[in-house]
């Protein structure tokens, strides 16, 4: 007989239950024992074992593979990424505005240049003049 099967009898003597089902799947997982002997000799049939494997796969080892803690970086980021864009399209529509606005003063101050010949807008390099 194997000795992990030794070990798992012992185990299972022992009723730690939780333990027992662990020490099972690992062991079965790590392809130390073969599932047709641990039904002959620990009376696990083949459905229970790989019910056993998932809780296994779900409870021990995915934790480790995904952390929680990345995943709720992860929804962060997303949630950072989607807060970003719209701060960017309200700045984009800010800027539109702003541009509109200065359009909007340039055309003013030329009609009122044409209408009164009021010189408003300064030449560039152009000095105040002395009184």
């Amino acid at each position: 007989m194997n000795t992990y099967l030794n070990d798992l009898l012992g185990y299972k003597k022992k009723k730690t239950r939780h333990l027992f089902r662990w020490k099972v799947v690992e062991a079965y997982r790590a392809e130390r024992v073969q599932a047709s002997e641990l039904e002959e000799t620990l009376g696990i049939p083949m459905r229970e074992l790989r019910r056993l494997n998932r809780n296994y796969f779900r409870l021990r080892l995915l934790p480790l593979l995904q952390p929680k803690n990345r995943r709720k970086t992860m929804k962060r980021d997303a949630d950072y990424v989607k807060t970003l864009e719209r701060k960017l399209a309200d700045m984009e529509k800010e800027n539109q505005f702003l541009r509109l606005q200065a359009e909007a003063y340039q055309t003013v101050i030329q009609i009122a240049e044409e209408q009164f010949n009021i010189p408003i807008v300064k030449k560039p390099g152009a000095r105040r003049p002395k009184n």
